[in-house]
């Protein structure tokens, strides 16, 4: 095609008034979801489901033992942000989309008398740039969204969850022990149930949760199957 009908076709397009507006829609909304999801230390600084059943945050895989540790620390950064802020009005927290009722939000209520108590919410029926992970206040019968609160609440529970990544880290260092022998228990989704049968707790076997074993060794492993930890990696064991 001829470079001047290029170009010529590029400035009408330039000119036209429903292309302008589209693009600077478009501008707009990039720049504010790339501005709502700048990466703080490996953890975006977003909403994350700590509910979900395989539990991955950025890259980094979350065991049972510190997704549990994160879903109390919320709750508690959650009822002591409430506490303090009581003259704004009863706080709720929206941190699900409901499974059962279309277009619905699951909103806990961050009381310490309500235990958590939870409510669903039609998303309509919400004020404007509600979304998953925002703070809202009762004001009579109407929902009021805490954009201040919001924030505050996302710093606090991003870098709670930063912190027990770092702490998650140390805990699985801390069970590959040099020359330990390990029995496979189970295994999915890239994670594998290990006996160390080298470290007795009391009367039973301690049990870890690992998530960075050898994807070779991973995907032969079956229950029974015995691995030694040696020179800094799984092996296994005959």
């Amino acid at each position: 095609m001829n470079l001047d009908l290029v170009n010529n076709l590029w400035n009408d397009l330039k000119e036209n008034q429903f292309v302008q507006n589209f693009i600077k829609e478009l501008s707009n909304h990039l720049e504010k979801n790339l501005t709502h999801n700048t990466e703080i230390s490996g953890v975006d600084n977003i909403w994350n489901n700590l509910l979900a059943d395989n539990l991955e945050i950025g890259d980094k895989k979350i065991i049972s033992k510190y997704k549990d540790e994160m879903l109390m620390e919320r709750a508690n950064i959650l009822q002591n942000h409430a506490l303090k802020t009581k003259n704004k009005g009863e706080m709720y927290y929206i941190y699900d989309i409901d499974t059962d009722e279309k277009n619905t939000y699951n909103l806990c209520i961050c009381e310490p008398n309500k235990s958590h108590e939870v409510i669903t919410k039609k998303i309509e029926d919400l004020p404007e740039s509600t979304s998953l992970g925002s703070v809202l206040r009762k004001q009579g019968e109407d929902f009021i969204l805490g954009k201040e609160d919001t924030e505050v609440i996302e710093n606090q529970i991003n870098n709670m969850i930063k912190e027990k990544i770092r702490e998650q880290d140390q805990y699985l260092d801390s069970k590959r022990i040099e020359e330990h022998i390990y029995e496979v228990d189970e295994k999915y989704s890239g994670r594998i149930w290990l006996y160390d049968l080298s470290n007795k707790v009391g009367e039973g076997i301690e049990g870890i949760e690992e998530i960075e074993f050898p994807k070779n060794l991973y995907e032969t492993a079956k229950k029974g199957d015995k691995f030694i930890y040696r020179n800094g990696e799984y092996q296994k064991y005959e």
